[in-house]
């Protein structure tokens, strides 16, 4: 097997999609680009309004005393605020069969708009948080700020640790095997735009589901 190397200083003549791309997103993630799974951050706005976040940059993990989310936000988004505010938010994990809603979310985000009903969704109670949940996702999981840490010196990424208190899971999954859940759950994988870095070419992403039928136990 030949590798590539390659340093992380960014090409020269790489040019931008859109203004500032490159200074948001590293142009490195463009390269690897690991596709993440999906989800919807639900936490309140000040005003009582319920707000949404499409999202795809986290992860889970856990061990004896506890399972965690962890979520890279970036300090000016709402749903950064709102969670410094109240301590609290929910992750809900969508199906590809509501992926228009979904995106509805990102039109409808001004301060005044119950997000979670603009974009066509139905907001239910949580169990242990002050944050609402989303009843058309098949899984939800409540969690509590444990801590916050900038992504390096200076960063406006912010990677918030939030302790999973509670959850609920769709009945209709919940005693399936694995390829079963697989087929049922359907949950939406970001592909992120593909950077060729010997060309600089840069080819659409999309997203993408797991072929139960690809699945290897």
């Amino acid at each position: 097997m030949t590798k590539h190397e390659f340093g992380t200083e960014k090409p020269k003549n790489l040019k931008e999609e859109w203004p500032g791309q490159y200074k948001i997103f590293s142009w490195l993630e463009y390269v690897v680009n690991i596709p993440y799974p999906i989800f919807i951050i639900t936490t309140y706005k000040a005003n009582g309004k319920a707000n949404a976040n499409l999202w795809a940059w986290g992860f889970f993990t856990g061990e004896e005393s506890g399972f965690y989310s962890l979520i890279a936000l970036t300090d000016t988004t709402h749903t950064y605020k709102n969670i410094k505010r109240t301590k609290e938010w929910c992750i809900n994990i969508p199906s590809l069969d509501f992926k228009e809603e979904c995106f509805k979310t990102i039109e409808h985000n001004q301060v005044d708009d119950d997000e979670i009903e603009k974009a066509g969704f139905t907001e239910e109670s949580s169990v242990c948080v002050h944050a609402p949940r989303i009843k058309e996702c098949p899984i939800s999981l409540e969690c509590q700020l444990e801590w916050e840490k900038s992504l390096f010196k200076n960063s406006s990424q912010k990677i918030m640790c939030g302790r999973i208190v509670h959850f609920g899971v769709d009945e209709k999954v919940a005693n399936l095997d694995q390829k079963a859940k697989i087929e049922k759950l359907k949950i939406m994988y970001n592909f992120r735009s593909q950077l060729n870095p010997l060309t600089g070419e840069l080819t659409s992403g999309g997203i993408s589901i797991i072929d139960k039928s690809a699945f290897s136990n």
